[in-house]
């Protein structure tokens, strides 16, 4: 490794920016943890397809440290093992296991099922620090990978981007969100009508079986809530209003700024995920959610890896099918009590000081094994 102070060069390989994804939104806040570090020099390369690593084999195999985080396992494996092979530091940034979730969603045939586990198993075993988004993922993935040093669990942050958009949002419309609710209305949903409704939005982008599986119950769980509820689900791509229930609004693949404004002038949001649909880490819809007030009415499965109580810090999806579904007083105490989780444990502070714990004890590491690295 170079020991110059000045030119330690951290590569994070991640997903392509174009489009803002739940995938980009931890490598992102990776990025903006280290990029104010004195003496590190932080480099982001997208990767939307394989191909897009040609162009830069050369920084990644000659970088001082990669981490790769978010992109898909082949494309974290051929990394891995580049970086084996000229003997640099790598450090895969695991999100999820996603053979665990294709088998438990059903979502991709045996072939790529097999593809999926043999390219984790790569990037679990030959990479020299593995970081987890739960204690649950470490577990399951030593369970089927085998047991190895030098993994850790660093667990999901409010999205650094969504903190800045939102904040800006609030600085623009102020805290009554009469006004933001009015452009949401006429500008992402097209509903002059909404605005005396109750608004909750349901965040299912069709990118992962799960929220598939999340938005075919909320279709039937819609067909109870009456028609003075609006649910607007995002990331579900438009389709014919035939057979989808009249208080539901597919709002298809909407800009960043247009789903943060949408977020914060709803009543509430919605993730009826079934059981079988897991993931890794807490889910950002949920971090977002609770950085911003806003009840969550959920099941177990959708507010996993969150030591919370129904109730208390959420709300079980079948109250929605109560007589009386929204109280107002009551889902407001619940909203700030997941709040302060979140800030207090999940905020972007907690997550920077993780990571930068994490870097020293991996500097550290490596001056014992007699390798020399950034000061």
């Amino acid at each position: 490794m170079k020991a110059s102070r000045n030119d330690f060069l951290v590569v994070i390989i991640g997903p392509s920016a174009e489009v803002i994804s739940g995938s980009l939104l931890r490598p992102i806040n990776i990025y903006y943890s280290l990029r104010d570090l004195r003496g590190l020099k932080v480099k982001y390369i997208p990767v939307k397809k394989l191909p897009d690593l040609l162009p830069q084999l050369f920084t990644i195999l000659y970088a001082d440290m990669i981490i790769a985080s978010g992109v898909n396992p082949w494309i974290s494996a051929l990394v891995t093992l580049w970086r084996k092979i000229s003997r640099k530091m790598v450090i895969v940034d695991f999100h999820g296991f996603a053979w665990i979730e294709a088998n438990a969603t059903n979502a991709v045939g045996v072939l790529l099922k097999t593809f999926l586990l043999i390219s984790e198993k790569i990037s679990y075993k030959f990479s020299n620090y593995v970081i987890t988004a739960s204690k649950w993922l470490a577990n399951t993935l030593a369970q089927y990978h085998g047991g190895r040093r030098e993994v850790f669990v660093i667990e999901n942050a409010v999205p650094y981007i969504f903190e800045k958009v939102s904040r800006k949002l609030i600085e623009g419309y102020g805290s009554n969100f009469n006004t933001l609710r009015e452009y949401v209305c006429k500008k992402v949903l097209y509903c002059n009508d909404s605005s005396t409704k109750l608004l909750f939005t349901a965040p299912l982008p069709s990118v992962f079986r799960s929220n598939i599986l999340a938005y075919e119950e909320l279709l039937k769980l819609s067909r109870f809530l009456g028609e003075n509820v609006l649910i607007a689900v995002t990331g579900i791509k438009k389709a014919d209003r035939l057979g989808i229930p009249s208080n539901i609004v597919l709002v298809g693949h909407i800009g960043y700024v247009n789903y943060v404004a949408l977020l914060l002038s709803s009543d509430g949001v919605i993730l009826p995920y079934p059981r079988n649909a897991i993931c890794g880490g807490v889910r950002n819809k949920v971090l977002e959610a609770g950085y911003c007030k806003k009840p969550v009415i959920s099941t177990k499965t959708g507010i996993i890896h969150l030591k919370v109580l129904p109730m208390i810090h959420y709300i079980p999806i079948n109250v929605l099918l109560k007589e009386t579904i929204y109280q107002s007083n009551e889902w407001k105490l619940i909203a700030g009590k997941l709040h302060e989780m979140i800030i207090q444990q999940h905020g972007l502070t907690s997550f920077k000081r993780a990571f930068l714990e994490l870097l020293r004890f991996i500097f550290r590491d490596q001056r014992n094994i007699g390798v020399h690295v950034y000061d």
